[in-house]
């Protein structure tokens, strides 16, 4: 998306988000200098003895002088004025995203501020979840599922329901536990809705220093930082390729295959459900899935399957949404070619199947 010129500028120099002044100007400085030695090589050359050689020369420096403004142009865009998110939120444009659209709350949630004391009659329903239910690659947060399925609940009862977006990027299903605990003890809820993603078992897969899907090499020739249009380049066409990146699908796979990691992951999910249990919370949950995965050699049916054969034998109400985007284009669900989270139509779809299945009443 657009910011319009100069996005976001407040944060310059307090962030550091755009990367540094001095990088910028040693670009330009490297520029001008080609332009100068192009100049004084068509000014100086002895052209009458060697005209072949200095056509062939000068032509080269042309082209270097044409490429040169064009990746400037490229530079000042993605350094100055292009805000977008990527699949792992480090480029500069993304970092500038997430200083523009996201404030978070003292819990450290993209969400209001959440006072500990319930009020009287209302119910609080707090959704658990990853990047995918935080919004990512989402401007306005009332675009979210989340907040979508608030306002249903205060178009039909204004103020009894409560709706908290408990999410942050990168929780795994371990990481959850905790925050669950403190959102029945000290907030009250009512309701716990897991909104589960096949990725929520990454923490126990194995990771070396060769292979690690979620940290793919930084390149050794220059620091992204000081280059956006290097970092975009090497971001969008070469860690794609980078074969760690490329085995995330057998990596992940492999992961629910593994009987001792699969009855590990289990144990993570039946210890938040009988926490809840355990203190009269209603627990729930929504397999929420991956929208650029769903076809080819990737498996997405049998993994949701086997999620939800476990949570059905233990008695959780699961709602699978894979059914709710099938038939869909990738490219209609996704934030961005280089963001695989959901965008605004997938949160809206997601919203009315969770509605539907979990809070309509027939007066809806």
């Amino acid at each position: 998306s657009r910011a319009g010129p100069f996005a976001g500028a407040r944060l310059m120099f307090s962030s550091h988000v755009f990367g540094y002044w001095g990088d910028y100007v040693f670009w330009w400085v490297l520029l001008l200098s080609l332009f100068v030695h192009t100049w004084c090589f068509f000014k100086f050359f002895p052209w009458k003895k060697r005209r072949k050689t200095g056509l062939v020369a000068g032509n080269t420096l042309i082209l270097f002088c044409l490429l040169g403004i064009a990746a400037m142009v490229g530079e000042t865009y993605l350094r100055f004025v292009y805000v977008g998110t990527d699949v792992f939120g480090a480029s500069l444009p993304a970092r500038r995203w997430f200083a523009l659209h996201t404030k978070l709350n003292s819990f450290g949630c993209r969400d209001v501020e959440w006072i500990p004391h319930k009020p009287e009659n209302v119910r609080r329903i707090a959704f658990v979840g990853d990047s995918f239910a935080y919004g990512w690659g989402i401007e306005r947060v009332e675009n979210r599922f989340t907040e979508q399925i608030a306002a249903r609940f205060d178009r039909r009862s204004p103020g009894s329901v409560e709706v908290m977006n408990v999410t942050k990027p990168g929780w795994g299903t371990a990481a959850q536990l905790t925050p669950v605990k403190d959102l029945v003890d000290r907030f009250q809820v009512d309701e716990v809705v897991l909104c589960y993603v096949l990725n929520d078992i990454e923490p126990l897969l194995p990771v070396s220093e060769d292979f690690n899907p979620l940290q793919p090499p930084d390149p050794v020739i220059l620091d992204p930082d000081r280059s956006c249009l290097f970092d975009y380049l090497y971001r969008t066409f070469w860690i794609p390729r980078v074969p760690a990146v490329r085995g995330y699908r057998d990596w992940l796979v492999a992961g629910f295959a593994n009987e001792e990691i699969w009855l590990h992951h289990q144990r993570q999910l039946g210890e938040i459900v009988q926490y809840c249990r355990s203190r009269g919370v209603v627990f729930r949950v929504a397999l929420l899935p991956f929208l650029h995965l769903t076809g080819g050699e990737f498996p997405a049916r049998e993994l949701h399957a086997q999620v939800r054969e476990f949570f059905d034998r233990i008695g959780v109400d699961t709602l699978d949404l894979l059914p709710t985007v099938a038939g869909r284009a990738a490219g209609e669900l996704i934030v961005n070619r280089r963001d695989p989270h959901p965008n605004e139509l997938a949160h809206q779809l997601f919203a009315q199947a969770i509605w539907d299945r979990f809070y309509a009443e027939p007066t809806d």
